[in-house]
């Protein structure tokens, strides 16, 4: 269980996103289909993820967080410093999974002669924060968090909390998620992705989604990184984090229902004495999953009739279900409310946005992993 309470101002964000469109290639033989699709980076984006001069064996998510806190920290008024003041905190939940598959395939076909170093390196989980921390020059703590889908919020709640215990002065924070062709044969043998090609439709009514198979979603990858101050540590901070809580799942398999869910949300804006009413924007994680779908459709109504100014949103028809997808979900709320208008990548899908000073971010799946994320002015 991650408690609410945890404010840190938020001074800089960045991300990387896959492209708008599922991506259709052939599947392996491990799987009964021909084709399978998902969201993946564009090819100039790809390649912008190897520029002349970066190592040359860099894990693509290595590579992809690199990218996010390098596109923070340009546009960052107080970036952060180089040194001890700066923490690291990292949430991916496969990490560098295609390098560690690598490594020990070599091993096994080549021998111990035969297993490249460069894969090892890269096949531990903490490489991601590690190899931040080398690239940048930050040298206070650093931490990577393997929570499955809670590790953004578990990396972003321990930012938070290092800042309040005054043990950094900056907090670089990141959820990033590299997909590789493991995770696809993984999730299409449990059902878990669809076959149809289609960009997915979160929250559309559920005859419309036609999703030819699987429970209706399709794989996909993306970074995105902050850098948190403590409150008040900055004039002009783009938005604040007021709260984060979660939790995970209780049982093997949770029964999911719409009042659990309901109640952990409730709960969370208790716990940081926030009013339904002053939210703007409920963003939510519906990732075109009919059964979830329901789930959040029908906690989304209870919230808009007890605040009928509420907007409720989606974005994952833009970047698919990855377990760290809620961190571009959390770079859309900043955005938000730095702006005070709702993103172009948003989708509204009931009620009408106004000016946005706070948006409320509610995320469940199919294993139990629940979470709220508040994100203020």
């Amino acid at each position: 269980m991650i408690p609410a309470a945890c404010a840190a101002d938020i001074v800089a964000a960045g991300a990387v996103w896959p492209g708008p469109t599922p991506v259709t290639r052939p599947a392996p033989a491990a799987v009964a289909q021909e084709q399978w699709s998902a969201y993946r980076l564009d090819a100039a984006t790809e390649q912008s993820l190897s520029p002349p001069g970066q190592i040359k064996r860099m894990g693509r998510g290595q590579a992809m967080a690199i990218a996010a806190v390098q596109r923070a920290i340009e546009g960052c008024a107080a970036p952060p410093a180089r040194g001890g003041s700066t923490a690291v905190s990292v949430g991916t939940a496969w990490a560098e999974e295609g390098d560690e598959i690598t490594f020990l395939e070599n091993l096994i076909r080549l021998g111990e002669k035969g297993a490249k170093p460069a894969f090892f390196v890269n096949s531990v989980k903490n490489a991601l924060a590690s190899q931040l921390a080398l690239t940048f020059g930050f040298q206070g703590e650093n931490q990577t968090f393997a929570h499955d889908a809670l590790s953004f919020e578990s990396a972003l709640w321990q930012g938070a909390r290092l800042l309040r215990a005054n043990r950094a002065r900056h907090a670089v924070v990141c959820g990033v998620e590299a997909l590789v062709e493991f995770q696809e044969i993984h999730g299409h043998l449990l059902g878990w992705y669809g076959t149809d090609p289609a960009p997915l439709a979160p929250l559309a009514p559920l005859s419309a989604q036609k999703r030819s198979a699987g429970q209706g979603t399709l794989p996909g990858e993306g970074a995105a990184a902050f850098v948190l101050t403590a409150p008040g540590a900055v004039a002009t901070p783009l938005a604040r984090l007021v709260g984060v809580r979660a939790r995970g799942p209780l049982q093997r398999a949770p029964a999911l229902t719409a009042s659990d869910e309901l109640a952990l949300v409730e709960q969370a804006l208790r716990d940081v004495s926030t009013r339904l009413g002053s939210v703007g924007l409920l963003l939510v994680g519906a990732n075109g999953d009919p059964a979830l779908d329901e789930i959040y459709a029908q906690v989304a109504h209870r919230l808009r009739a007890r605040a009928e100014g509420l907007a409720v949103g989606v974005y994952r028809h833009l970047t698919g279900d990855f377990a760290t997808a809620s961190a571009l979900g959390f770079e859309l709320a900043v955005r938000a409310v730095a702006s005070r208008a709702v993103p172009r990548e948003v989708r509204i899908v009931g009620g009408t946005p106004r000016a946005i000073d706070r948006v409320l971010l509610h995320h469940v799946t199919r294993a139990g992993y629940h979470s709220a994320m508040i994100v203020s002015a």
